[in-house]
């Protein structure tokens, strides 16, 4: 099974935020977690990386879709330019509590998005997700 050694959760809510980091610690899904709360924080952070520090790069993003002043949408367009400077495999999880089959059908027209899965996050969860993208 892959390691995975850092996940990053982009999301408005903060206290999902804090919901999402304790299950990923208590699953052990992965040595490292953080969040940020805007999808531009988020690319910043991750040009910052592809720039500065490449091993800085998270293993998985898991992203909300419905986010003030940028939404998954978005994110994901220059999320997908962004992903080509990358120097090692991204896995991009839309974690959403959106159950609209056109949020769905949408999240999937863009090849970066690995799965899209539904909140809340948690430890059954992220081992699904472990077991059917990291094996």
């Amino acid at each position: 099974m892959a390691e995975i050694k850092k996940a990053l959760i982009v999301d408005d809510d903060e206290v999902n935020n804090f919901i999402c980091v304790r299950q990923i610690r208590a699953a052990k899904f992965a040595e490292d977690a953080e969040f940020m709360i805007t999808g531009r924080e988020a690319l910043d952070s991750l040009r910052a990386a592809i720039n500065n520090d490449p091993e800085a790069l998270p293993d998985v993003i898991f992203l909300d879709i419905n986010m003030p002043m940028m939404n998954a949408w978005e994110f994901l367009e220059e999320y997908t330019a962004l992903s080509e400077k990358f120097t090692k495999p991204v896995k991009l999880f839309i974690l959403s509590s959106s159950v609209y089959r056109k949020d769905q059908t949408k999240a999937f027209e863009h090849s970066v998005v690995t799965d899209y899965l539904y909140k809340p996050l948690t430890k059954e969860l992220l081992n699904k997700v472990k077991e059917k993208h990291f094996s």
